[in-house]
């Protein structure tokens, strides 16, 4: 047998197997990065429906917080049909006011109070009387038994009989006497289901998948679509386990998430034959891709001949060379075969491509590290407005104007340094001014209960430093520590801001409150959760957030530093570098 033939065989014969080999590892694992993609997909449309549900509770709970007015306490405690009257008059014009503030939100059907007395005001129904017993109302007893608790329940027991009743959910707090602290009645917000379904509708992970939202008992609270249905087991399965995960079967990929506000969960199914369409037709091309090597291996290799060999092995070795960093490794031109001038060619072109790669990559990291700011600085936004109005309505009313205008006018001063200039870092002095109108405003909402210090050293006020740092952090003390502990007669709690400039030309800003507290185990939780940066609502969230946006700016070596004692209070303490030039952001 020839030589040249027994080359272009043995060739054959040693390439065919490990084409094969290759092909078929080749498969299995994009195969199995399709199944992973098409999971992560699945899972994103799980965290979208979880993300737009969270934002219909909050904003309905953001509501409940009306039910420490006095309107609402003042119209449960009317004694006398007159007193009643102008009381639920009043009512009326405060959900008018709250409507037009909420004028977006279409899908807050109603808000009605709703008194243990049995005497009950509503946006929609006006004022009218129970027509049983408030004990008789599960729902109600309910809410009555955990008063401090915002609850989200999936039905409603209907008051009046109305049709939209019937398609609601509702968002319920207790609503305590002013002067004995006792529980008088309850607000209740009620949320469209329809809006609920067409988020549902709008979050199908696949064409014939679906979105639903299950109860603690396996309930589908919002049915109105068709699609894949659970099977008892796979639904048992979620219930026992409770928080989150995928399940994967022949029929269909499912995956679950817990909506911690509610106990809910948000269940995703989307169809194997669907989700997996772009794996089958991987399998069927893989198969053709196979049998086309052959082929083109066989005709390949019997016109090979062993001159390739030194310009391959050349290219080999610039391969190489690049793959270990040298992305300047420099091509030579080769003169021969085409096809290996091309692949030359290629080669030289695929560097020029990476090297100019990798500089867009640095680039727009530089950018998403800007927005990320941005976004996140976004997110921080004042929540005691409504309160604060309704402190200086409450000042004018009881002939208190001087009080009522100095409220009037701190609001305006913290949201005009708020908002200043659209700019995301400032003087490091605007954000002590800002930090202290807020303060002022609290202090004149509790002034029983609060008092304040605010003393900046005169070097540190010129810094640059990222806006709306300190309020969120004196927000979580005065709410979190300072209201959530009893003092005696004659005693306030106390908030102490301090900034000085510390060696290494740094700024130290500490915030100090004599709060309740932590014990070790709570602060040990709270930081190992600032420290995960993962934003979701609760107690945390503002710290989390500021956290963030420090290390987004200054880096991960400037972040909070928590200190507390339980029965003491707690110290945050901030360490970034001081300058007073501008760093791009």
């Amino acid at each position: 047998m020839p030589l040249k033939r027994m080359i272009a065989l043995l060739v054959v014969l040693f390439s065919l197997l490990p084409s094969l080999v290759m092909s078929l590892f080749a498969y299995r694992v994009a195969a199995g990065q399709a199944e992973e993609r098409v999971s992560v997909q699945v899972s994103q449309t799980a965290q979208h429906v979880n993300s737009e549900l969270n934002m219909v509770i909050n904003e309905a709970s953001r509501l409940i917080n009306y039910s420490s007015s006095y309107t609402i306490s003042n119209f449960l405690s009317s004694s006398t049909p007159e007193a009643r009257y102008e009381n639920a008059k009043a009512l009326g014009e405060l959900f008018s006011i709250i409507r037009q503030t909420q004028s977006s939100n279409s899908y807050i059907l109603d808000m009605s109070v709703i008194g243990i007395n049995g005497r009950c005001f509503s946006e929609r129904n006006g004022y009218f009387n129970l027509e049983r017993p408030f004990e008789s109302y599960e729902d109600f007893q309910t809410v009555v038994s955990l008063p401090r608790t915002v609850h989200v329940q999936g039905s409603a027991q209907s008051l009046r009989g109305q049709p939209w009743e019937d398609n609601a959910l509702t968002v319920s707090a207790a609503v305590f006497k002013i002067s004995t602290n006792e529980v008088c009645g309850l607000l209740r917000v009620s949320v469209s289901k329809d809006f609920i379904v067409d988020i549902l509708k709008n979050a199908k992970p696949s064409p014939g998948g679906q979105t639903l939202v299950m109860d603690g008992s396996g309930v589908d609270l919002f049915p109105s679509q068709g699609g894949v249905r659970l099977s008892s087991g796979t639904v048992r399965h979620i219930l026992e386990d409770g928080t989150s995960g995928t399940i994967k079967s022949n029929q269909a990929l499912v995956v679950y998430t817990e909506l911690p506000s509610t106990g809910w969960t948000i269940v995703s199914v989307a169809p194997t034959s669907e989700v997996f369409s772009s794996v089958y037709q991987l399998r069927a091309s893989t198969v053709l891709m196979v049998l086309v090597s052959i082929l083109l291996i066989v005709a390949v290799n019997i016109l090979l001949s062993s001159y390739i060999a030194h310009p391959i092995s050349q290219l080999k070795s610039l391969m190489r060379s690049a793959t270990s960093g040298n992305l300047d490794v420099e091509i030579p031109e080769i003169h021969g075969q085409v096809e290996i001038e091309e692949v030359y060619r290629s080669f030289a072109a695929l560097l020029r491509e990476t090297k100019n790669l990798l500089a867009r990559i640095v680039e727009e990291q530089k950018n998403l590290k800007k927005a990320e700011l941005t976004a996140l600085q976004s997110q921080i936004n004042p929540h005691f407005l409504y309160n604060t109005l309704d402190s200086a309505v409450w000042a004018a009313e009881s002939n208190k104007n001087e009080e009522a205008v100095d409220l009037i006018a701190s609001l305006s001063d913290f949201y005009r340094l708020s908002l200043r200039s659209g700019m995301d870092v400032i003087p490091f002095e605007t954000e002590v001014n800002h930090v202290s109108c807020y303060l002022h405003i609290m202090q004149m909402r509790y002034q029983d209960i609060l008092s304040y210090h605010v003393d900046v050293a005169p070097e540190t006020l010129r810094a640059h430093f990222p806006k709306i740092i300190l309020q969120p952090i004196v927000e979580n003390a005065i709410y979190h520590g300072i209201k959530n502990r009893r003092y005696r007669r004659g005693e306030t709690g106390h908030v102490e801001v301090r900034a000085r400039k510390i060696p290494e030309n740094l700024l130290e800003i500490t915030v100090s409150d004599t709060g309740i507290g932590m014990s070790p185990e709570a602060l040990a939780a709270l930081s190992r959760k600032i420290d995960e940066g993962v934003l979701r609502s609760g107690q945390s969230y503002g710290l989390i957030n500021v956290n963030m946006r420090l290390r987004l700016m200054f880096g991960e070596g400037y972040t909070l530093t928590l200190r507390s004692q339980e029965g003491c209070g707690t110290q945050v303490i901030i360490r970034v570098p001081l300058t007073e030039e501008d760093n791009g952001l």
